[in-house]
């Protein structure tokens, strides 16, 4: 069945923020915008709400790809918040082989100029349903690299040869100043912790394409730049044992002109609002969290005060964990002071195959292609209808990937009706993220054994899959779209609630008058992405 046109014009009814790519959506139906927090309802007893954003990413305002045009269109499309961030300045830049300087100095040269219309096309993308925000990323080898944001769009480009002067100016205009890729040996662009400022750097960046900061044995390697690996001085666990407090957020860092690219790390914060003043406030507050990449949910409370809370000493602590993965959840873990003292696995827990009647997570993964030697350099464009009969899709989250880059290209997923999306997708082998030549889209789906997921595709062949629900408990859908080494599709298997969701309680008692601690939760899927708690601190 092909999608009708007046189907598409009913887009109007079904907004993309009440459907597409929300936070939590557990309980909620389809014209609800988004769920609120269970842990944490604020000090007014103002409900929170889970938003998605990218604040640090570039693109051809800069050293990177695709106009900022581009870039605004891509983030309002599957984004709640993003933030401009082009390469702007490095004072103490060391000599570079070949070209390589003439690169840097011709990118901040287009910064610059492009500057006034940034300011503009960053005030104009802001309304109700999304938030821009203005910045640039500042460079230094001594002192580490800083993302600039500010509250305001009218701010001038201030490039000092110290980080004292950076941060003092974020001072004066109320902005935030986030380290990124701290992990790197200081003097190779890792962070001078000696001078960090809490005021200016309330969070961390402890995810993006460069890789996770957190400890020496976190997951995501730090090997896709040429500034080394992880320094054991640098890693966010070893600031935190020495007595600084900071929270966390991820960003992709992507240089493909693609903000929020998976699997290169994003940052969700709870806020009562979206708005630029709630974010701003929420990262502040430090409620806010990274993943690798994948829209987990995730809730924290220490005695019913959320992540980033520092609160006085008290040796009973009740610990409160909400968990909503987009797969399976692997473990879930809670970690004192960089010790792991209690984790979970779902799996212990699962009763086996999904119950249906029921609500369960689907997942459509698309791409693949020829081998290296067989027309490696092909772009592969889907048109694809996405269909539930006899169900309900309640939400449907997108899995974008920065590649292909094509500066005309979009990846778009449109609402028809309650139960029929519209996919129109690139996919390529040729430099992928991590050499993964796939994208998704995950649905969250109501329905009966019976019930049919049907993909029907006009691009790259015109074919219609079916799949009922009840095979989709204990099996996938594999097709392909021509012949031997040709582009293919997965209706994975459902996952469901048993195991992409957790909502727990821990008690740790400790002894009365010692000593803080500070704690945060760390998630892990089956499918490698991981989420990372800010921290709460006791005493």
């Amino acid at each position: 069945m092909a999608t009708s046109h007046a189907g598409k014009n009913n887009m109007s009814e079904i907004s993309r923020r009440r459907f597409l790519g929300g936070s939590f959506g557990a309980l909620a139906a389809m014209t609800v915008a988004r769920e609120s927090s269970l842990l944490f309802a604020g000090d007014d007893n103002e409900s929170h709400n889970l938003y998605w954003g990218d604040i640090h990413n570039h693109n051809e305002c800069g050293l990177a790809k695709g106009s900022l045009e581009r870039a605004i269109d891509l983030a309002r499309g599957h984004l709640d918040f993003w933030a401009a961030t082009g390469h702007s300045w490095w004072h103490d830049m060391p000599d570079l082989p070949g070209t390589g300087r003439k690169m840097f100095f011709d990118g901040f040269e287009r910064h610059r100029k492009y500057w006034p219309k940034t300011r503009q096309l960053v005030e104009e993308a802001t309304d109700e349903n999304f938030v821009a925000i203005l910045g640039y990323e500042w460079h230094s080898s001594q002192f580490g690299d800083y993302c600039m944001l500010f509250p305001q769009d009218n701010e001038e480009l201030f490039l000092p040869d110290h980080a004292d002067k950076l941060l003092d100016y974020a001072v004066s205009k109320n902005a935030l100043a986030i380290p990124h890729h701290v992990g790197y040996k200081q003097g190779w662009r890792g962070a001078n912790f000696d001078y960090y400022r809490s005021v200016t750097s309330p969070v961390v960046e402890v995810m993006s394409e460069h890789g996770c900061t957190m400890s020496l044995t976190s997951p995501h390697d730090m090997i896709r730049h040429s500034m080394g690996g992880r320094s054991s001085h640098q890693v966010i666990e070893r600031q935190l044992a020495s007595g600084m407090r900071f929270g966390f957020v991820g960003s992709s860092d992507t240089h493909r002109g693609y903000p929020g690219a998976y699997g290169e790390g994003i940052v969700g914060i709870w806020a009562p609002e979206l708005s630029r003043e709630a974010i701003f406030t929420a990262i502040r507050a430090r409620r806010s969290y990274a993943t690798s990449g994948e829209r987990i949910a995730v809730e924290f409370a220490v005695n019913g005060n959320p992540m980033g809370s520092e609160l006085p000493y008290t040796a009973d602590r009740q610990i409160d964990i909400r968990v909503e993965g987009q797969d399976a959840i692997q473990m879930i873990e809670l970690v004192r002071s960089g010790q792991v003292i209690e984790r979970h696995f779902p799996g212990d827990h699962s009763q086996g195959a999904v119950d249906l009647p029921g609500w369960a997570k689907c997942r459509i993964r698309y791409g693949w292609g020829p081998w290296a030697q067989f027309e490696a350099g092909r772009v592969c464009m889907w048109d694809m209808t996405i269909r539930l009969e006899g169900g309900q899709i309640r939400r449907a989250y997108p899995c974008f990937q920065a590649a292909p880059f094509v500066e005309e290209l979009r990846d778009t997923l449109t609402v028809v009706d309650a139960s029929t999306l519209h996919l129109v997708s690139p996919t390529t082998r040729v430099k992928s993220f991590e050499e993964d030549p796939t994208k998704s889209v995950v649905l969250d789906i109501e329905g009966e054994p019976d019930s049919e997921i049907v993909v029907q595709s006009t691009e790259p062949a015109e074919q219609t899959v079916r799949a009922k629900l009840g095979y989709l408990q204990n099996d996938n859908e594999i097709t392909f779209t021509g012949g031997f080494g040709s582009e293919s599709f997965i209706i994975e298997r459902l996952v469901g609630p048993d195991d992409f969701s957790a909502t727990l309680r821990w008690h740790d008692r400790r002894q009365t008058g010692g000593e803080g601690d500070w704690y945060y939760v760390r998630v892990t899927q089956h499918n490698g992405h991981c989420a990372w708690s800010s921290p709460i601190w006791i005493g």
